[in-house]
């Protein structure tokens, strides 16, 4: 064999063994908002678990902070580059993902976004395992009425229009509670990305400027927390109620202690789990829902020691078998 066949050969044998890697490549690329929040550990849970049983791998690596949206376009841009199983996403901004999801759809890689949505329609290899927003709204807008006896005021705080999900639970909210409880009036909803401080300082000054203000409801982790300190630091315990939404330790910590009087939760395990299930499906030619709705929990001081409570706040991460 002459030195250029040789060297065509070795190419092709090459190319094959690339071809081979990746279509034996078994790994799922689970990518949260972050992996600093207790929340997200719970979706990892649940994704290892359904991947045990699928005989599959997990890969699950995201940014340490919920607005770094570069991390996760760089670490889906890897999830394509090795030819993954399939992705499983949590966007971090409503519309920076776009191009990203279309690149892995056009390389046949299934993608399920999960917890809340973004602006793109369902389409072939692509599906949503949603947190029920409307039923979030719901939940907080009844424990609202029953805490201020179906009157007085509350604040919105943290409606974020880039932030998945953000919009949603505020319109959900303010729906729900027109109905269950129209004595109660929404006199302020502070809007913006929020840092725990940034939401502190927006709660001390809605605190001061409605002086019948009887609870503030806050949209995601950072809001509570904020909500949470001007609270104590307006010595306002025991006239203000806090709402909160989602899980940390640090959260919890407060509801146990009163500071929050409850939050509303995503079962996040679930729907890591179910996205996993999903992607398995599509490898195998099946069609599966375009979107699910997975209901989140109201936690109270009263219910956070329950079995089911506790199932979705497990942070057990190792494959269940």
């Amino acid at each position: 064999m002459n030195r250029g066949a040789s060297t065509a050969l070795v190419l092709a044998l090459a190319l094959c063994c690339t071809a081979c890697r990746k279509s034996s490549n078994r790994t799922i690329a689970v990518i949260p908002r972050d992996t600093a929040e207790e929340i997200w550990v719970s979706e990892h849970g649940g994704a290892a678990d359904a991947a045990y049983k699928q005989n599959l791998e997990i890969n699950w690596n995201g940014p340490t902070r919920d607005d770094d949206v570069e991390q996760q376009i760089n670490l889906s841009e890897r999830a394509i580059r090795s030819g993954d199983y399939g992705l499983v996403l949590s966007p971090n901004n409503s519309f920076a993902l776009g191009t990203v999801i279309q690149r892995a759809l056009s390389e046949k890689i299934p993608v399920v976004i999960v917890g809340a949505p973004i602006p793109i329609a369902p389409q072939s290899g692509l599906s949503f395992v949603l947190n029920d927003a409307e039923k979030m709204g719901e939940l907080a807008a009844t424990r609202a009425g029953e805490l201020l006896h179906g009157k007085g005021e509350i604040m919105v705080l943290g409606f974020d229009p880039l932030s998945p999900g953000s919009v949603e639970r505020a319109d959900a909210f303010e729906r729900a509670l027109q109905r269950v409880a129209p004595g109660i009036s929404i006199v302020d909803q502070v809007s913006g990305s929020m840092s725990f401080g940034q939401a502190e300082l927006a709660s001390e000054q809605a605190i001061l400027a409605h002086p019948d203000l009887s609870a503030i409801f806050a949209l995601g982790i950072n809001a509570t927390r904020g909500a949470a300190a001007a609270v104590r630091s307006t010595r306002s315990e025991s006239k203000i109620k806090i709402i909160g939404c989602d899980q940390t330790l640090d959260l919890l910590f407060l509801l146990r202690h009163g500071l929050i009087d409850s939050l509303v939760i995503e079962d996040t395990r679930t729907m890591g789990n179910l996205a996993v299930q999903q992607i398995a499906a599509q490898r195998r030619g099946e069609s599966v829902p375009s979107r699910r709705y997975v209901e989140p929990l109201l936690v109270t001081r009263r219910n956070v020691n329950d079995a089911r409570v506790q199932e979705v706040l497990s942070l057990r991460w190792r494959p269940k078998p």
